[in-house]
């Protein structure tokens, strides 16, 4: 039976869900559902989402958990997008997304989102040695990425989509010329700082990954206006036609979908946009896209390719710390968490190998204070397949790891990052003189809650090691600190 794996892609004005059949190491389309839910326009002024949006988003992800609820979870990843990014409510929205899906579902970080768009765009064209730039126009934020073959170079999300930038200047659904030019200027805003990095000068030919591109081609070609490709003189064509009909209920245009009517005004100024700052002379359409890119890398974690540790052993490289020392931590971390807590799940235990190798990356910048440092460092580092859930998880295992644990207490409601959490700080003490050690027989184990004991089955290998001994009081009274008991036993 073949493999299948599903992606959701819950982006800012429509989610979507990709059913794919593995064949040949080749992800064919089995099922492609796709909902208009225009989450970017149910944020509030205080940047919640209203309970109007959320019950609409819950009841597709519902539709979409009977599509998937008989797959296994290694084989489905479910990720949010820009507006889920800012939400301030998001924790509490993706608390009820995840019952309704019945799957965990991460949050992206913007570049992470245009990697695996550039990625899902290059398994749906044709194999080129050209480098190619992907411009993706979502509801909430619009991702430029350049690369060659099918792996991306240059990442960046701005946040201008074709829902917050409809809603702002078409106000009640009215297209004026005025309304117009004041959103194409705010997007060539917002593409200021990309003209640089993305300029023509830097890539060989451009394509639009979007539902916003989709339907630009389909109006230009119902129009006569072009074959392929969307040109500057083909968008002021398309932006005359619909400044002409005054109104998004006029514009009833045979190849225009009903669902794009609300936001293909905005969608325009956004590629007229990009088009005139990074002098684009022509664009193509590319279907794959983001839950394209998701099924790919889904599929290369089934087979053991996981672009994550290769991120964390760039950054572990690039920070010149010891790697042995790293690989030393990790290796004992992972005994200590499988004594403490046999049932982790494959994510938890490389989270913590993650952590593990991170955790001294901070000295790049300064010996002191280094945890914190290195914190920062996982949290804003370009880690490339790494969600934002997997950064934090990590970088706060490296801030707590040592000092005192108020400034992760709060993390410690997660039973699995508490423990992963306890294993990292004993790794650390007992690999403090950075050479290779042999632990005698010992049993790590909780003994009720919020208590856990450490107990050598060798007498006197704590005599032995007076350091360890002494961290090891020291660790008992930081976790007493925090209503925690940790003991141990000679």
């Amino acid at each position: 039976m073949s493999l299948r794996l599903a992606a959701i892609d819950l982006g800012s004005n429509s989610f979507r869900l990709e059913i794919g059949r593995v064949e040949n190491n080749e992800v064919l389309c089995e099922y492609y559902a796709k909902e208009g839910v225009r989450l970017a326009a149910g944020l509030d002024a205080e940047g919640n989402l209203s309970e109007q949006s959320q019950n609409k988003a819950l009841e597709v992800l519902a539709r979409f958990h009977e599509q998937i609820q008989a797959l296994p979870p290694e084989c489905v990843r479910a990720v949010g997008t820009q507006t889920i990014r800012v939400a301030r409510n998001n924790k509490s929205f993706l608390h009820q997304a995840q019952k309704a899906l019945g799957f965990p579902i991460e949050i992206l970080p913007g570049q992470e989102e245009a990697r695996l768009v550039f990625e899902g765009c290059s398994h749906r064209l044709p194999y080129s040695d050209k480098k190619r730039l992907i411009i993706d126009i979502g509801g909430g934020s619009t991702e430029l990425v350049t690369g060659t073959g099918l792996l991306a170079d240059r990442c960046e999300s701005f946040h201008v989509g074709c829902v917050n930038l409809s809603l702002q200047y078409f106000p009640e659904g009215k297209i004026t010329r005025e309304g117009y030019e004041a959103a194409k200027l705010a997007a060539m805003a917002e593409f200021q700082e990309g003209r640089e990095r993305f300029n023509s000068s830097l890539w060989d030919e451009a394509y639009g990954s979007s539902g916003s591109m989709e339907a630009i081609c389909a109006l230009a070609k119902s129009f006569g206006l072009t074959g392929d490709s969307i040109t500057l003189d083909t968008l002021r064509e398309i932006q005359q036609a619909i400044i002409a009909k005054g109104h998004i209920n006029n514009l009833n245009f045979p190849d225009l979908h009903h669902s794009r009517k609300e936001v293909i005004a905005g969608g325009l100024a956004i590629l007229h946009a990009a088009c005139d700052a990074l002098r684009i002379p022509e664009i193509k359409f590319s279907a794959g896209a983001l839950r394209v890119g998701l099924l790919y890398e889904q599929l290369a974690r089934l087979q053991g390719k996981d672009l994550r540790e290769a991120s964390v052993l760039k950054l572990l490289r690039y920070s010149s710390v010891s790697e042995a020392q790293a690989k030393r931590v990790s290796a004992i971390a992972l005994e200590l968490l499988a004594r403490l807590f046999p049932q982790a799940s494959e994510d938890v235990r490389k989270r913590l190998h993650w952590a593990a190798l991170l955790h001294e990356t901070g000295n790049l910048i300064s010996h002191n204070r280094f945890h914190r440092l290195g914190a920062y460092l996982v949290e804003h580092f370009d880690m490339q397949g790494f969600s934002i859930n997997d950064r934090h998880w990590v970088s706060q295992l490296v801030l707590g790891h040592r000092g005192r644990l108020y400034k992760i207490e709060t993390q410690l409601s997660n039973e699995a990052w508490a423990k992963s959490l306890l294993a990292l700080r004993l790794a650390s003490i007992i690999a403090h003189k950075r050479e290779d050690i042999e632990l005698p027989p010992f049993e790590l184990k909780q003994c009720g809650q919020r208590h856990w004991r450490l107990s050598f089955k060798q007498s006197g290998w704590l005599d032995k090691h007076p350091l360890t001994h002494f961290l090891l009081q020291r660790e008992v009274e930081a976790w007493k600190a925090v209503q925690y008991q940790f003991d141990f036993e000679k």
